[in-house]
């Protein structure tokens, strides 16, 4: 089994707290935990690290908080490619006219820095659709 554990910061509003996030491969699967004094322990696991994230991302959500990692901002995204092979610990940085360098999901940023994994999405599918129209497609 393979794992590491990031500190990170988490915010909601105003209020910054410290938090450790974990990921662990468990046979073909990934499991990703974020402990803090602020919340309860989540836990959630998926067939790679960035869907769990995403899945842990959304528990919190609803309730203000936004997590300090690269994973979470709004121009990260991992390929199909970086999710079977990689397992999804790495993601590409999408800038509107080209797909840039891979960055490490669980890396820590600052929470001002990062969104919902909703917006995220949409920002991500935005660019990769102008990426498309750019090469003819």
């Amino acid at each position: 089994m393979t794992s590491d554990t990031t500190a990170i910061a988490m915010r909601r509003g105003d209020l910054t707290v410290r938090a450790s996030l974990t990921w662990r491969r468990e046979g073909w699967r990934y499991a990703v935990s974020l402990s803090s004094d602020a919340v309860e322990t989540i836990e959630e696991v998926a067939d790679d690290a960035f869907e769990a994230l995403c899945r842990v991302r959304e528990h919190l959500e609803p309730r203000g908080w936004r997590i300090g990692v690269v994973g979470a901002q709004a121009d990260v995204w991992p390929s199909g490619m970086a999710r079977d092979q990689g397992g999804g610990l790495r993601a590409y940085r999408v800038g509107e006219d080209r797909v840039g360098d891979l960055v490490d999901v669980f890396a820590p940023a600052d929470p001002d820095t990062v969104t919902t994994v909703a917006a995220q999405r949409a920002e991500t599918d935005r660019r990769f659709e102008l990426i498309r129209r750019a090469a003819g497609g």
